[in-house]
């Protein structure tokens, strides 16, 4: 019998629900007790749980946003108060002909649970070596725009992406992002290299922290982040192996318990997204026309809790898209979607370091937000490489896509956030957009955003009190 992987959420009050769900992800076996039980009415639909995720909590928006400060109060450094969630959402096997008989039950939502992409693979199959430059790279990066497509400029060493965002002013007055724990959501960082000091476990598999290879796309990540801020320390959010939406969910959930417990992490990266777009006629709460799919709601409970989450535009923009793109999901008005596109969400598209748009950054309008994305970053440019790493020149060795693109920013975020303790999404967000080097006509446009994030401008604008 054909079955559907979904997203079972169930209405209901479940007290305590942190801790439920921080004791559901001790064993693999607790994760499949603790799923039985919410889905126990249900087994009659064709319903089978999995042990993909822990079944996550679902808060209303009055506990979220407004009692006693909302998750606003996560921020602090102490352990704020268990809460009362009004939902829980399980993943599940379910026998596609009982799909919309198990959706008419009362008090049962059947959710997508869609496969991501990473939004590192551009393609990028015409390498070249580190570019010498014998000017300041702001002699060679103009404000006009400009696209560069296959075969891509020469990639740049990070000195150059550093003087480029004029980083050095800042770290000469003593801010290095220290202090500022950056959580990557992705398949994994290599803690040997980097500074991971927490990663998720999850399950009885014993798991070291930081344990993915150094050329898994989540090391290239955290190579990024640290561009910025080199100071900054690191936790690792592996999809569990699983690059679903559940997978992000369940991700979304343990930063938004670690925050409950001491205010950390304080940012999110997010380099991954989906690269089709299915009919809407066909799939109505498909995570990309769905604002309410609790994948999104849950990214906008960690931000709610004062985290800024960074994410990538997407690689879906013409006219060079990465060639792994689906045709539905390709240019203007066609890329940004799901989580990448929610208002609160900071989404980064990918430029240069001549600051021409890289062919395949995706473009708005959002799919939610229409002002997407809000800002470019920078990306072709040699991050992760060196012992052990990929090697100089080598066709995919340099730092490539708007997965790139979006920890540079977030490091950005993390430097700023180190200098102006307190700082939360909506103001660092603000100064972010404030402080960027507008491209093309002025204004926000579909290619960029508002402009190359700048964090030296930025850093400026939030000390003279401007943002």
């Amino acid at each position: 019998m054909p079955t559907a992987n979904v997203l079972v959420e169930v209405r209901g009050e479940q007290r305590g629900a942190f801790e439920l769900h921080g004791s559901a992800m001790a064993t693999t076996s607790e994760t499949v007790r603790q799923a039985e039980s919410v889905v126990g009415d249900l087994t009659g639909y064709g319903l089978e749980v999995t042990d993909e995720i822990a079944p996550v909590p679902m808060f209303p928006d009055r506990v979220v946003f407004e009692e006693d400060n909302g998750f606003a109060a996560f921020g602090a450094e102490e352990t704020n108060p268990d809460v009362t969630a009004s939902s829980t959402v399980v993943s599940a096997q379910v026998e596609r002909s009982r799909l919309e008989e198990l959706a008419a039950q009362e008090n049962v939502t059947v959710w997508p649970n869609s496969e991501l992409s990473y939004l590192g693979e551009c393609g990028c199959e015409d390498g070249y070596s580190v570019s010498e430059l014998a000017e300041h790279p702001f002699d060679m990066a103009m404000s006009a725009g400009g696209i560069d497509c296959r075969p891509y400029k020469p990639a740049v060493d990070i000195g150059v992406i550093r003087k480029l965002l004029g980083v050095d002013s800042i770290w000469r007055e003593g801010f290095h992002g220290q202090n500022i724990v950056v959580g990557i959501v992705d398949e994994g960082v290599n803690g040997r290299i980097y500074p991971v000091v927490k990663r998720l476990s999850h399950t009885d598999v014993p798991r070291l922290p930081g344990s993915a290879p150094i050329d898994s796309h989540g090391s290239m990540c955290a190579a990024d982040i640290l561009v910025a801020a080199p100071a900054a320390k690191l936790y690792d959010y592996p999809f569990l192996g699983v690059p679903k939406s559940g997978g992000a969910l369940a991700m979304f959930q343990a930063v938004l318990d670690q925050r409950r417990q001491d205010g950390t992490p304080h940012l999110t990266n997010n380099s991954y997204g989906f690269i089709a777009r299915p009919p809407q006629e066909q799939a109505p709460n498909h995570e990309i026309w769905d604002i309410n799919h609790p994948l999104h709601r849950k990214v906008r409970e960690v931000i709610a809790s004062g985290a800024p989450a960074f994410y990538a535009a997407g690689n879906c923009g013409g006219p060079c898209p990465s060639l792994n793109c689906d045709p539905s999901g390709i240019g203007s008005g066609q890329s940004i979607h799901a989580s990448n596109s929610l208002a609160e969400v900071i989404t980064v598209a990918a430029v240069n370091s001549l600051h021409q748009r890289i062919g395949y950054s995706s473009q708005g309008p959002g799919g939610f937000e229409k002002n997407k994305p809000d800002v470019a970053s920078y990306s072709h440019f040699f991050g992760n490489f060196g012992p052990g790493r990929p090697a100089d020149g080598d066709a995919s060795s340099f730092d490539n896509g708007t997965s790139a693109a979006t920890p540079v920013a977030a490091g950005v975020g993390a430097l700023l956030m180190s200098a102006f303790p307190g700082l939360g999404p909506d103001r660092l967000k603000q100064a972010l957009i404030a402080g960027t080097i507008n491209l093309g006509t002025p204004g926000w446009d579909t290619d960029t955003g508002s402009g190359v994030i700048n964090a030296a401008s930025s850093y400026a604008l939030l000390k003279r009190g401007d943002a």
